[in-house]
């Protein structure tokens, strides 16, 4: 367990938005005391309670800007990102927290405040943990979109050099597909794939595998640009409004009551060919 605490741990240095989330906290935090008013402690009701709440919003942001902003610069050694753990994250934030505790707890000796007979202790701990929460969330909930952003341009580069670092032998085509979305590609020798079908807003793509087997792969893109992508290619052959087969896969075209068909090497079902195309395929296949 103790030693998941040397784990690193990202550290926020990011100037701008600790500024802003710094400046909303201490607005939020003046604005949750004085009308949700937690610990059923009600700062409304006299004047010394009131400069209590804005002194301690004051010396909030004045505690988290020195903290946050001002320390990291003065010690960049100790408040390196690289080195940063989750047991460094612990002890800042206890830090954070004792001076936070010290300042209220001074604040309202100064201020005078009656709201603090019972629990005084107790109370102003609960406080002061109100304001680091708020800050922890809103930093973290930063931290998770970063990593989100990373990972998504992560995949996309990913794909990219997938793409790229495809080969083909000298005069072998391929088939290469990018889904609408990016994250996806397929990318084979054209030898290998045996049809391309519509299917609604996605292609489904039969081929056979390095072990000789027959794989499908169903993906987001239309049946429009796939034609596009293949319009040079002189084996990908269009048959049908949504079906495109190798030209090198078909076994033979027949004739039945239902109009021509082709049956497909390796596919147990047929694929419809539509008249502007038989006479093309007779070709071919002659």
């Amino acid at each position: 367990m103790f030693e998941n605490l040397n784990q690193p741990y990202q550290f926020n240095n990011n100037f701008k938005h600790n500024a802003r989330t710094i400046l909303f906290v201490s607005m939020g935090f003046i604005l949750i005391v004085l009308y949700i008013q937690p610990l059923g402690i009600n700062f409304l009701k006299s004047e010394h309670d009131g400069y209590f709440v804005l002194g301690a919003g004051f010396l909030t942001a004045a505690t988290l800007f020195l903290n946050t902003l001002i320390f990291p610069g003065i010690f960049p050694r100790l408040f390196d990102p690289a080195n940063w753990t989750i047991r460094k994250e612990l002890i800042w934030n206890f830090w954070m927290f004792i001076n936070l505790f010290v300042v209220f707890t001074l604040m309202a000796w100064l201020a005078k405040t009656t709201s603090y007979t019972d629990l005084p202790f107790f109370r102003t701990g609960a406080l002061s943990l109100l304001p680091l929460i708020l800050f922890n969330l809103i930093s973290y909930n930063r931290s998770m979109k970063e990593k989100v952003v990373n990972m998504i341009d992560s995949g996309k580069s990913w794909l990219k050099e997938e793409i790229n670092s495809f080969q083909n032998p000298p005069g072998q085509e391929s088939v290469m597909l990018v889904a609408e979305n990016k994250k996806q590609a397929f990318a084979e020798e054209v030898e290998r794939v045996i049809l391309i079908h519509s299917s609604g807003n996605y292609v489904e793509i039969y081929w056979i595998d390095r072990k000789q087997a027959v794989r499908r792969r169903l993906f987001r893109q239309s049946f429009t640009n796939v034609e596009k992508a293949l319009e040079t290619s002189d084996v990908m052959l269009k048959c049908h409004r949504c079906w495109m087969v190798n030209i090198n896969k078909v076994n033979k075209m027949k004739r039945s009551s239902n109009g021509y068909h082709l049956e497909m090497e390796s596919l147990e079902f047929p694929v419809p060919v539509s008249r502007n195309w038989i006479t093309l395929f007779k070709e071919k296949l002659n």
